[in-house]
C-alpha cells in the first residue's frame, strides 16, 4: 500500500455542501473493518446535523491529498458541559496514518474551546475488539466502570425452582401492565442501566405488539396479592441464531434480600427450557455486582462486555 504524505491532512468542518448520502458513503468506508464500528444510518446523520434544543451538532473531516479519509461526529449540549463523541472512524486504504488521533485531537480542542469539561463515548466498544480501546487509551481516554454484559448458558442442569415462604408465582394476565411498568420503574429508580421510566405504552409497544408474546412467557413474583417482581422468559438473536433470553429481571426494592432474584431467574430458564431453546442469554451491566454474581451461581458466564469511555479535558 502507498503510503501517504502527512503534511498533506487537513482536519475540515462539514459544510452544507457536503450532503447526507455523501457523508453516509463516508462512514460507510470508515466503518468497514473496523471492529465493531457501525456506520450511523442517513436518519442519525440528519438527526446529528440538525439538533434541536440548544444542542450543538459538529462533523470533521480528515481530508488527506485532498481525499476525505476519515470522519468525526459529535454533539455539544446547550451547557457544553459533556460533548457526546458519536463517531469516529478512518477509511481503510488511509489507516495507520494518524488520521483517527490527529481527528481526536481536534475534537478535544474544539471541546477546550468550548468550555466543555469532558468528552464521552455515545457509543461502547466490545472487550473482544481491543485495537478501538488501545486508540482511545493511548488518546488519554480511560473505560468507564459501567461495561454492558452479555452472559450465556445452556439449559441443561437447571436448579430446582425453590419459592420462598410467602411468595408465589404466576404468569401475565390481562391489566398486568401497570404493575409490570411500576415494578420496572421502582427496581430501576436511579440506576444508569435502567434507562428512563417506562410507561403503559412501553409494555404495549415492547410486548403486547411483539410477535413472540405469549402469556406465560412474562412471570410476576406475587405476595398478599400484590405484584413485587417480574422477569420475561423472551427471545434474542446470538451467534446467528435464536436462542433464550432472560429480559428485565426487577424486584421492588422493599422485596430485596428474600430470594425473588434467584427465584424469577430460575423459573425464566424453566420457562425457556420448556419453549424448547438450548440455552439462552442475558444482558446486565457490570456495575450491578449483585446482579452479576447470581447471574454467576445460576451458572452463567460473561461472553462479552462494551464499554463506555470518557476523556476528562484539561
Amino acid at each position: 500500500m502507498h503510503r501517504m504524505d502527512h503534511t498533506r491532512v487537513e482536519i475540515v468542518s462539514c459544510g452544507e455542501t457536503q450532503s447526507d448520502t455523501d457523508l453516509k458513503t463516508l462512514f460507510d468506508a470508515c466503518a468497514d473493518q473496523a471492529g465493531d464500528l457501525s456506520a450511523p444510518d442517513l436518519e442519525a446523520i440528519a438527526s446529528w446535523r440538525n439538533v434541536d434544543g440548544g444542542q450543538e451538532g459538529v462533523i470533521f473531516l480528515a481530508v488527506l491529498n485532498q481525499v476525505k479519509a476519515g470522519i468525526c461526529a459529535a454533539i455539544v449540549p446547550p451547557d457544553r458541559d459533556h460533548v457526546s463523541l458519536k463517531f469516529l472512524g478512518v477509511r481503510g486504504d488511509a489507516r495507520r496514518q494518524g488520521l483517527g488521533a490527529r481527528l481526536e485531537t481536534h475534537l478535544s480542542d474544539f471541546s477546550r474551546r468550548r468550555g466543555s469539561s469532558d468528552i464521552r463515548t455515545a457509543f461502547s466498544l466490545d472487550g473482544k475488539h481491543q485495537a478501538g480501546g488501545r486508540f482511545l487509551n493511548k488518546q488519554g481516554w480511560t473505560r468507564n466502570t459501567d461495561a454492558g454484559l452479555r452472559m450465556w448458558r445452556d439449559l441443561n442442569d437447571l436448579p430446582d425452582l425453590d419459592i420462598p415462604g410467602g411468595y408465589s408465582i404466576r404468569c401475565y394476565r390481562p391489566g398486568d401492565e401497570a404493575a409490570f411498568v411500576r415494578i420496572k420503574n421502582a427496581a430501576f429508580a436511579g440506576e444508569q442501566a435502567g434507562g428512563r421510566d417506562w410507561t403503559d405504552a412501553d409494555f404495549e409497544k415492547e410486548y403486547l405488539a411483539s410477535p413472540h408474546f405469549k402469556v406465560d412467557r412474562v412471570l410476576f413474583a406475587e405476595f398478599e396479592g400484590q405484584l413485587v417482581g417480574t422477569t420475561t422468559a423472551w427471545t434474542s438473536e446470538y451467534e446467528g441464531r435464536e436462542i433464550g433470553l432472560i429480559h428485565w429481571v426487577a424486584v421492588v426494592p422493599e422485596h430485596r434480600g428474600k430470594g425473588l432474584g434467584w427465584m424469577l431467574n430460575v423459573a425464566a430458564v424453566h420457562k425457556l427450557k420448556q419453549l424448547a431453546y438450548d440455552d439462552c442469554v442475558l444482558s446486565t451491566n457490570e456495575s450491578l455486582s449483585s446482579a452479576v454474581r447470581l447471574y454467576k451461581r445460576l451458572g452463567f458466564q460473561v461472553v462479552s462486555q462494551r464499554s463506555t469511555y470518557t476523556k476528562v479535558l484539561d
